[in-house]
């Protein structure tokens, strides 16, 4: 009986111990959102300043770029940049010059002229998506080239301008 005695007292011990010696656990949820912006459409279409003369060119972006257009020839046309994303975001806009080469060498620099409506939009801007959708024209001066010859981006030597559109 002494015996029996014991164990159950231990057994009671053990049982009064037992919730102490285990670990309370408790759980919880975090919910995890997010809101994903539409992907970022460029899509743009090239200056042309058409055939000129041995000597410096102005074209005008739009309607509304306060430069004076000289030394442009027939079929000259703005370029232009169209933008797509989500409506009403601000998109941060950077640009570059272009560097217009002739093939063999010689090379002259262009500087874009870039308008969102009727507004000049210097490289790092911000700008708002308004309908998810906008235009920049494009227009610039190009430096007097130094030689005759059919000059662009696209030959050897040249760079294009380079627009980095990101959401601000």
């Amino acid at each position: 009986m002494k015996v029996l005695k014991q164990t159950l007292t231990l057994f009671a011990l053990l049982g009064v111990f037992s919730t102490a010696a285990f670990a309370q656990t408790e759980n919880a949820n975090v919910d995890v959102t997010a809101t994903v912006q539409a992907a970022l459409t460029l899509t743009p279409t090239a200056v042309q300043l058409g055939t000129i003369e041995p000597a410096a060119s102005v074209l005008d972006a739009n309607g509304n770029d306060t430069a004076t257009e000289t030394n442009v020839g027939t079929g000259a046309a703005a370029g232009a940049l169209q933008i797509q994303g989500t409506t009403g975001i601000d998109i941060d806009i950077t640009y570059t010059g272009a560097t217009l080469a002739n093939g063999n060498g010689t090379t002259v620099a262009f500087t874009p002229s870039v308008y969102l409506g009727t507004n000049a939009v210097a490289s790092g801007t911000a700008v708002t998506l308004a309908g998810g959708d906008i235009t920049l024209d494009i227009g610039g001066s190009l430096a007097a080239p130094t030689e005759s010859g059919s000059y662009s981006t696209a030959n050897a030597g040249g760079t294009p301008i380079q627009f980095d559109v990101t959401y601000n």
